[in-house]
């Protein structure tokens, strides 16, 4: 597929926007990917658009369409050795340039690209700037959700890599494409997850340098953002207000931008976001709200912030279930391992050893011992009428349960009200009712 085989060292995309070492385990050439080791020996299948080969390839054929030279030579990457036709790279290479020392968009945006932001200066920062006048892919051939936030193609930015629209990255207000923050080279500070309050353009939009200008934010805002980077960072719900949620916001406070907010002193600061947290019940979740300490604060849903140009809220899955995607190289902690079990009942559960001449006591039928009326027998005296109308609402309360019980039955009608028959009944669920 493309030149590649197992055993090949590669570069891989992630959707963070940057560039992974990695080993190819596994090639499927229908499905146009490969699945990659890394470094940190975590597996994953890429797209075959989404890595770069270190092999020169075929010689004397273009690493984009497989064809031999047309009229003009290919022109060779003074980094990686591929061979170009020039009207096949993006964007089409200009032959009256130094051709020996031409890097291609795949080198160009390896280098530059970083954490926090793309390169500002030198020479891959100029060449960077020039490619990103151009997307190497149509922009209205791909398929997007509803709200706009993901296509069919996972393709996004300015390297055509895969994204997640919630981790880092931000919407061109011109053509609505999302763009990594390691591939912008506007941004002063490191953007938080979920962090959308910019106003953006792309180089393509604007036929230049990107723009870019900060939204102005709320104290909700603000603790809404705090909270849900840290749950993503940290995979929990809840956080300690004073030891992580305010601590983070007074050790990042410059970063942040806030605006008109910048200003609020540092005693104040507690305040604001207290208030924020205890008066926005549609948002937050307080521990005492649900037995556990009052200082405790988490997210109703983890979902980013929302704008007021949004035009239909964020629907996301309860946050117990939600992870970014890991990159290989994460440091952030790993996710606990969740019990996948039955929650174990408060009430102590006695066994019941079956009879030996119980007919038909399976013991493994006898799972559970099943209470009536909170005891674990009638004790009270009732007709067989009574017994039988009890026994029937059992099958009502318990019956979407798919479980097995016991049922000790007695009748009463001797001397002094003591019982004259006693009847140990195994049920089990099916067809539609108990069975006997």
């Amino acid at each position: 597929m493309g030149g590649l085989s197992e055993g090949d060292d590669v570069l891989a995309r992630w959707s963070d926007g940057l560039l992974y070492l990695g080993n190819v385990k596994r090639v499927d050439g229908v499905k146009q990917c490969c699945l990659v080791r890394f470094e940190d020996n975590s597996e994953f299948w890429v797209l075959r658009k989404d890595i770069h080969s270190f092999s020169a390839g075929i010689e004397g054929v273009c690493c984009v369409c497989d064809a031999p030279p047309l009229k003009e030579p290919l022109v060779n990457c003074h980094k990686c050795r591929h061979g170009f036709h020039p009207q096949c790279h993006v964007p089409t290479i200009e032959l009256e340039a130094d051709c020996s020392s031409w890097i291609c968009r795949q080198c160009v945006f390896a280098v530059a690209t970083k954490r926090g932001g793309a390169m500002k200066r030198g020479r891959f920062a100029r060449l960077m700037q020039i490619m990103k006048l151009r997307l190497p892919y149509q922009l209205s051939e791909l398929d997007w959700d509803p709200q706009h936030l993901t296509n069919q193609q996972q393709c996004y930015c300015y390297c055509a890599g895969p994204g997640e629209w919630n981790l880092k990255m931000l919407q061109c207000g011109g053509c609505g494409q999302w763009f990594h923050e390691a591939c912008m080279q506007c941004l002063t500070k490191p953007l938080l997850y979920g962090d959308r309050f910019y106003q953006f353009e792309c180089s393509v939009c604007t036929k230049g340098p990107e723009t870019i200008e900060r939204l102005p934010m709320s104290w909700v805002d603000l603790a809404h953002l705090v909270l849900y980077h840290l749950s993503l960072c940290c995979k929990r719900k809840y956080f300690d207000f004073d030891h992580e949620i305010l601590s983070f916001a007074n050790e990042n406070w410059e970063s942040l931008l806030l605006g008109t907010l910048s200003d609020t002193p540092r005693q104040d600061r507690c305040k604001n976001l207290l208030d924020a947290l205890n008066s926005h019940k549609d948002r937050f979740v307080s521990g005492k709200e649900i037995k556990k300490k009052k200082c405790l604060f988490g997210l109703q849903v983890r979902a980013p912030p929302p704008l007021t140009s949004d035009l239909s809220p964020f629907i996301m899955d309860p946050p117990l279930g939600i992870s970014p995607k890991r990159s290989p190289l994460s440091a952030l902690c790993q996710k606990g391992a969740v019990d996948s079990g039955p929650r174990k009942s408060k009430r102590h559960v006695k066994e019941v050893q079956p009879s030996p001449q119980g007919a038909g006591a399976n013991p493994v039928d006898l799972m559970s011992f099943c209470r009536v009326g909170g005891t674990n027998r009638f004790g009270l005296k009732r007709t067989e009428d009574e017994l039988n109308g009890l026994v029937e609402n059992i099958t009502l309360q318990m019956g979407n349960k798919k479980m097995f019980m016991l049922v000790i039955l007695e009748w009463y009608g001797g001397p002094l009200g003591k019982p004259v028959a006693v009847h140990i009944i195994i049920l089990r669920w099916g067809g539609g009712g108990w069975v006997g």
